[in-house]
């Protein structure tokens, strides 16, 4: 590791958190490869690439269900693709993310890649995001009647958002897409090491299928147990004292109920 004064201090072990093709063909230069890493990186499976519209709402949505998937009476035309359904979350559950009686909602849906990126820099791009943001919208007024007038503000996220934003391969945001190609893989599970390179790990949604945040966090903990299990040493987990006392005090008041 190289420091802005240009110190280095070598490591004993190194643990990858970052993307998964980023860090094997960039970082690395694609040294450490086997033909099984290369046929998983060249592109042909599915990925959780996504198209995201954030909406401000002044409307409080507390008693509706957080997190719902409509089905559609009619398909509609997102990105080329037709859509029979909408997922739709709000985040009425984290009273810091919007004042009281308003709500942050988002509406998720998977998209291609090559479609944003083939349009990507150009007014088309943004045009697209409007008019996209927009048939989804209208398409939420049958749901949740005269939210058009609620909304305050809208944000649109597209594949190309989230890579650059966080350097994801094809702006995935949970890795591989479950689907027939990849539940095989998800359930036999994905190698932590690269070939020919000794005492480098990689940990996140790309070693990790299922992605989301907690899938992510239990891959830095499993590989710490790796790790204790190669130098024999005991695994040992350790809770704050104030969470530890929280959790005793819910279990307590669970069980009087």
């Amino acid at each position: 590791m190289r420091l802005y004064n240009n110190q280095e201090d070598r490591a004993r072990r190194v643990i990858s958190a970052c993307d998964g093709r980023g860090t094997i063909f960039d970082m690395l230069g694609g040294q450490f490869l086997n033909k099984k890493i290369q046929k998983l990186y060249d592109g042909h499976l599915p990925l959780y690439s996504q198209l995201q519209v954030s909406l401000g709402l002044n409307r409080d949505l507390s008693k509706e269900p957080h997190w719902v998937t409509y089905i559609l009476h009619k398909p509609i035309i997102i990105a080329g693709e037709e859509r029979y359904e909408i997922s739709v979350k709000h985040y009425c559950f984290d009273p810091s993310l919007a004042p009281a009686g308003k709500s942050v909602m988002i509406i998720m849906l998977s998209t291609p890649y090559d479609y944003w990126q083939r349009i990507y820099g150009r007014p088309l791009y943004d045009a697209e995001q409007i008019q996209e943001s927009q048939i989804l919208i209208d398409q939420l007024e049958e749901f949740y009647p005269g939210i058009k007038a609620d909304i305050e503000f809208i944000d649109v996220a597209t594949p190309l958002s989230y890579e650059r934003y966080t350097g994801n391969w094809q702006g995935s945001n949970c890795g591989w897409l479950l689907a027939k190609e990849t539940m095989f893989m998800m359930v036999a599970g994905l190698e932590k090491t690269l070939p020919g390179l000794d005492n480098f790990y990689m940990i996140g949604q790309w070693v990790e299928p299922g992605g989301s945040v907690p899938i992510v966090a239990m891959s830095g903990r499993n590989i710490i147990q790796q790790i204790c299990h190669e130098d024999k040493k005991e695994f040992i987990v350790t809770v704050p004292e104030s969470r530890s006392t929280e959790a005793t005090q819910s279990l307590s008041s669970s069980l009087k109920n």
